[in-house]
């Protein structure tokens, strides 16, 4: 069995949907000259998901001759129950896409009933059971969970041991006012997991790039970038959110960062956060980070910055950071049938 490197887990981490094409097109040259500099910075967790479009492929390709150098995490998608068989099935798809023999880290997306109320879902026994086998396989070495409320996380926790949970965090998602679909984060999240013993993985810290320098508020977004359909983005509440920021980028300016290294310092700063996961696409991307770790945010700090999120409008406030209520019925029997697709080839 390959050694864990769990021990040694990089704070800054990269994100690799964006080198999927979720943001969109990333030819393979330039997603190979991030995750190069991603690794060069001293990024040694990588993180991505069957879901992640072509991300899965590429980093195959990229990783070829230093995969024992990065701490490789994946996810498996709630296209279809999470019985034993369809998880090993994706596992095994994403070890061959992935050009290797295990996974430092599996994941569940998310909840089972994400995205489909399934009439026959797999039950949290089934779950653990497969978990159980996949680590004691040696294809696994390290399981955790994605965007779970602690009920659910609990019920699993009590039957295979977590090692982490990842979730939305940043100065623009909290996860002080949740409902249904946004959890609380902040609040009830990280404080579970620090209890627990769990790794605690920030998501998105750039609240996917509304917390970026040099916000235009009249962009608009195209087709192939998820954002075109995500609440915050739309023209009639965008320019709304790009004042906010532009208010944040001259407030970060004032204490000598920039926007994007005030956005992961937050992040960081906050207790309980082991990494923050960085959606970069391009190197440059990558260098902007610079020095982000290095800034400590005192709580005078995160009070002012409150303070300014606090000023958007009531109509732009509605707009949360939802990723799943867009996913149409055919992009997820796409994804099932891919994963049947690849294993059948």
């Amino acid at each position: 069995m390959t050694p864990s490197k769990s021990s040694n887990i990089s704070r800054l981490a990269l994100g690799c949907y964006a080198l999927g094409g979720g943001y969109g097109r990333v030819d393979l040259g330039e997603a190979r000259a991030t995750v190069d500099a991603a690794v060069m910075a001293g990024w040694n967790f990588l993180d991505t998901a069957e879901a992640y479009l072509e991300s899965e492929e590429r980093l195959g390709e990229i990783l070829k001759g230093r995969r024992e150098k990065v701490f490789l995490a994946t996810k498996v998608f709630p296209c279809e129950p999470y019985t034993a068989v369809n998880i090993e099935r994706a596992l095994d798809n994403s070890l061959k896409k992935l050009q290797t023999d295990y996974i430092d880290l599996y994941q569940l997306h998310g909840p089972q009933n994400w995205v489909i109320d399934f009439q026959n879902p797999a039950s949290i026994e089934e779950i653990a059971k497969c978990m159980q086998n996949l680590l004691a396989s040696g294809k696994v070495l390290n399981f955790g969970v994605c965007n779970m409320p602690i009920e659910l996380m609990q019920q699993i926790h009590d039957k295979v041991k977590l090692f982490s949970t990842q979730n939305l965090f940043s100065i623009f998602d909290q996860g002080d006012d949740f409902d249904d679909v946004h959890l609380p984060v902040g609040n009830q999240i990280i404080p579970w997991a620090i209890n627990n013993g769990l790794k605690f993985f920030a998501f998105s810290p750039l609240a996917r790039g509304l917390l970026a320098d040099g916000q235009d508020p009249s962009r608009i977004f195209p087709k192939d970038d998820e954002r075109h359909f995500l609440p915050r983005f739309q023209p009639a509440v965008f320019p709304e959110w790009a004042r906010i920021a532009i208010k944040l980028e001259n407030w970060a300016k004032d204490h000598g960062m920039t926007l994007v290294q005030l956005a992961v310092a937050w992040t960081l700063s906050r207790n309980g956060v082991t990494s923050t996961l960085i959606g970069a696409k391009t190197p440059h991307q990558v260098e902007a980070f610079v020095e982000a770790e290095a800034f400590v945010i005192s709580d005078d700090s995160i009070l002012e910055i409150k303070k300014i999120v606090e000023t958007l409008s009531p109509e732009a406030s509605k707009a949360k950071s939802i990723v799943w209520d867009h996913f149409p019925a055919e992009a997820v029997n796409a994804m099932r049938d891919r994963r049947h697709a690849e294993k059948s080839e």
